[in-house]
């Protein structure tokens, strides 16, 4: 498929039956005049959706800087999209973080289908916990991962909630964004880097928005987009 002649939004209903999941899910795909064989898949923060804070703006922007954007929709916990229930799935049903793999794979298999050929994988707070598992699992992908960019991860909860506990499996690398004033974030900044620099990851990227740059970026978007793309231009040049 010609990824030039396409919509510059294109709402999409994915499966992910076929890569282990349980269910269909919504995703946007933004490809258009100057998309390139490069992509990002993006994973929202709670009680969010694919166009909703932070991944919102980021698919947006870095479309504008040449690469197709995939935002999709994660899954959530059977009763509430609440912290304490993801805590309950994992240890009882287990079902959010294998469906949110699963929903990747599709996501990754998707992009592959329309002529990329690598792609970067974004998540926002509960996003970049799941992207980073994802990752920490170095499975087969349909196509290759040249980095992570994980924004706003939180470190509370148990594995793989905790992210952590997955960073020290991740070999590509890694972006870990996050704002002074997200105090719980800010303060783990270094537990982060530790976890990762402990296993066979060669570069990890860390970078604290000082002053009161809270969880979701309000007010600082620029900021978070300027390191972004600086580091996507270095890893992964559209």
């Amino acid at each position: 498929m010609n990824l030039q002649s396409e919509a510059m939004d294109l709402n999409l209903i994915l499966d992910s039956k076929g890569h282990g999941g349980n269910d269909m899910f919504k995703g946007i795909l933004r490809v258009g005049a100057g998309a390139k064989r490069r992509g990002v898949v993006l994973l929202h923060g709670r009680n969010a959706h694919p166009d909703g804070a932070v991944v919102g703006h980021m698919r947006k922007s870095l479309h504008g800087l040449g690469y197709a954007t995939l935002s999709i929709e994660n899954p959530v916990p059977k009763e509430s999209d609440e912290f304490p229930d993801y805590v309950a799935d994992i240890q009882g049903e287990n079902y959010v973080f294998p469906e949110a793999y699963a929903r990747i794979r599709a996501s990754i298999s998707e992009l592959k289908k329309r002529g990329l050929g690598e792609i970067v994988l974004l998540g926002f707070s509960m996003g970049a916990r799941m992207q980073a598992a994802y990752l920490a699992r170095n499975e087969a992908s349909a196509l290759p991962v040249l980095g992570l960019v994980a924004l706003s991860g939180g470190v509370n909860g148990v594995p793989p909630l905790n992210i952590a506990s997955s960073l020290g499996k991740v070999a590509v690398p890694v972006l870990d964004v996050c704002g002074g004033g997200d105090a719980d974030v800010a303060s783990t900044a270094e537990m982060r880097k530790t976890a990762y620099e402990s296993g066979n990851g060669k570069s990890y990227t860390q970078v604290v928005i000082k002053g009161s740059a809270p969880h979701n970026f309000s007010g600082r978007e620029d900021e978070l987009q300027e390191c972004v793309h600086k580091w996507m231009v270095a890893i992964a040049p559209a």
